[in-house]
């Protein structure tokens, strides 16, 4: 037998030469491998798969929700989104409001309940567009918040902050409600003044102010539409803020009707004051016409045809003092609203540009006054008391305006720490 040795010079060579072999066939290997999964990848695009539509989401209005969201629905691109409709709307006593869109934001669609005048009378929702295209509605405003509107807070006298009666629980409080608001007024609007009685969780944003006749329980169910705070009608007030831009030069004044009462203050100054009481007196059914037919003497009145029983109650629409602005400046503005002894309520606030000579007129010859207001919204008195709940139609109003009224830019005034 033959014995072979072999040196480690050659048991080197016959390793590089084993490995070199190794290498060469994984890269065949893995070459070969790649060129499969590329020709599978291009015959499965070639002849299974199937050409998809691609899909996306659009959200739509909820036509009775207070929900944040909307619900959304899948729709093929292929497909136009549908635009929400967006005519302008409304007002209502209590509720959210017209829709250029609150605070603190805006979007969408106008939405409409009838069941409440927080979500019903007011197309809530942003709307037009920005700038004037926004805004919160009308009467005593929506839901929704938005930037181009007044944001509205509501008090009710008839309680604590805890929920407990308060000492103002009956009529015989009536009265005292008046003199808290009385001082409210004459002492620079401080809603301190307010602190010891029960303030709603829900705060409305109107882009004006336009409520026709109605039934008290519509305020306390705009800002409490479910029932969960317990808010009753009667003595109870709405404050709404804002900082509004001149949309011209020149001098003004407010027009408005009230029950039973309310104000406004425009760049800290009170410049109207309407109702059955007398805010700066304190002086109680102060304007109602049946009980001091003197308490309108001096005043510039104004009573429409179409608002016979304001004309009655409390005699017309009264005109404020002027103030003057500067186009696109900026002014803090607050308007009051209130009902002390329960029953009707309702209110309006017009404008009237001084400057401007011959202005439209009602059917009765009477001036017809330009609409306040923050957004494109129009509010029809009609359509508002199809939505109003608790409506009284016997003594219906439907106050008259321009509807080529002038649009006030609003945005959001910051409430201090102390919440005044």
């Amino acid at each position: 037998m033959a014995v072979r040795f072999r040196t480690r010079k050659d048991i080197f060579v016959l390793i590089n030469s084993q490995n070199r072999r190794r290498r060469i066939f994984a890269c065949s290997l893995a070459g070969g491998l790649v060129v499969f999964l590329g020709i599978l990848f291009w015959m499965v695009n070639i002849f299974i798969e199937q050409e998809q539509e691609a899909a996306f989401l659009i959200y739509q209005p909820e036509e009775v929700s207070n929900e944040s969201s909307a619900p959304k629905r899948e729709m093929s691109s292929k497909v136009k989104p549908v635009q929400p409709n967006l005519d302008i709307i409304v007002s209502d006593a209590a509720s959210d409001v017209d829709f250029m869109t609150d605070v603190e934001i805006d979007t969408a669609a106008l939405e409409m309940t009838g069941d409440t005048l927080a979500d019903g009378l007011a197309g809530g929702g942003d709307g037009i567009g920005e700038g004037v295209g926004e805004g919160g509605g009308s009467g005593l405003g929506s839901s929704v918040k938005t930037e181009n509107a007044f944001e509205g807070r509501f008090w009710d006298f008839k309680k604590t902050p805890a929920g407990a009666p308060s000492k103002l629980k009956d009529v015989k409080g009536n009265r005292e409600v008046l003199n808290i608001m009385s001082r409210f007024y004459n002492s620079g609007w401080n809603t301190t003044a307010f602190s010891p009685y029960c303030e709603a969780k829900t705060r409305l944003f109107s882009s004006c102010f336009y409520l026709p006749n109605c039934m008290d329980q519509e305020a306390s169910n705009a800002y409490d539409p479910k029932g969960k705070m317990g808010l009753k009608p009667s003595r109870w007030v709405a404050l709404y803020r804002a900082r509004v831009q001149a949309p011209k030069s020149g001098r003004f004044r407010f027009v408005g009707v009230g029950d039973s009462v309310m104000a406004v203050r425009f760049d800290g100054r009170n410049v109207l004051a309407c109702g059955f009481h007398d805010l700066k007196t304190a002086e109680w059914n102060g304007l109602h016409v049946v009980s001091n037919p003197n308490a309108l003497q001096g005043k510039d009145v104004i009573d429409y045809k179409s608002c016979d029983f304001w004309n009655e109650q409390v005699g017309g629409f009264v005109a404020g003092e002027p103030f003057d602005v500067k186009s696109g400046e900026w002014y803090e503005m607050q308007v009051l609203v209130s009902e002390i002894g329960g029953g009707n309520f309702g209110f309006c606030l017009l404008i009237d540009d001084m400057d401007e000579e011959g202005g439209k007129v009602s059917e009765d010859g009477k001036p017809v006054y330009q609409l306040f207001r923050t957004s494109f919204i129009a509010p029809k008195a009609a359509e508002v008391y199809d939505m109003i709940k608790y409506k009284d139609m016997e003594l219906a109003t439907d106050p008259p305006y321009d509807e080529d009224s002038l649009i006030w830019p609003a945005k959001p005034l910051k409430i201090g720490s102390r919440g005044k």
